[in-house]
């Protein structure tokens, strides 16, 4: 990474990543960001924000007036932004720590026909904020057998029970994030699992506000 030459430090940052939209195949998401303005040293007057793209090193790829940014992110590329605080004097600041990884998975259609083991296929968007779409697949010869979709936090305590099809097939349910008493729950990572007869499927996904 090219650095010009460092200032005075220009940190503390907190990176959030805000609100992810739903996806359609082939399009270019945009992601909103928002950082905190540093809390010690020198002020920052603008921000260089830096993108790594598939684990790649990052690239400084815009400069912001402000403490916000939008990324441009195309679908199947996983992504990290840092800032960087810019003094008066053009002075290059501390790299605050990467944002949590952004990835929108490319959308494929269902095809193929039911699977053959009941499993999921990846939800979308994922980080999402704070609505999410859950795709799973019910093999045939289901129809007799227990089958059950829920929802669980880190913790394992069980947030959300839905009613999943019984049809073989591939089938769809939106997440709002929230509990069975409507509540909504905060940031971080939920478990869904697919129960059908004898076999657990889980998929992990997170939330961000």
């Amino acid at each position: 990474m090219n650095h010009r030459q460092q200032g005075t430090k220009t940190g503390l940052f907190a990176l959030l990543l805000l609100s992810l939209p739903a996806l359609a195949a082939g399009q270019v998401v945009t992601v909103p960001f928002h950082w905190s303005a540093p809390t010690q040293g020198t002020q920052a007057v603008s921000y260089n924000v830096w993108v790594s793209r598939d684990g790649g090193e990052p690239r400084l790829e815009a400069t912001a007036q402000d403490t916000t940014w939008t990324l441009q992110a195309d679908l199947g590329v996983e992504y990290r932004v840092l800032v960087q605080g810019v003094d008066a004097l053009e002075r290059d600041g501390a790299m605050s720590p990467p944002s949590d990884v952004v990835f929108l998975p490319e959308l494929q259609p269902e095809e193929g026909g039911p699977p053959l083991n009941a499993s999921f296929r990846p939800n979308y968007p994922n980080p999402f904020n704070p609505e999410t779409t859950i795709r799973y697949g019910i093999p045939e010869g289901a129809q007799n057998q227990r089958i059950a979709l829920e929802l669980f936090d880190i913790r394992g305590q069980r947030v959300r029970s839905f009613e999943p099809a019984e049809t073989p097939g591939w089938h769809t349910v939106l997440w709002d994030g929230r509990d069975d008493a409507g509540t909504l729950l905060s940031s971080g990572h939920y478990i869904v699992r697919l129960v059908c007869g004898g076999r657990t499927e889980t998929w992990k996904m997170a939330m961000v506000k």
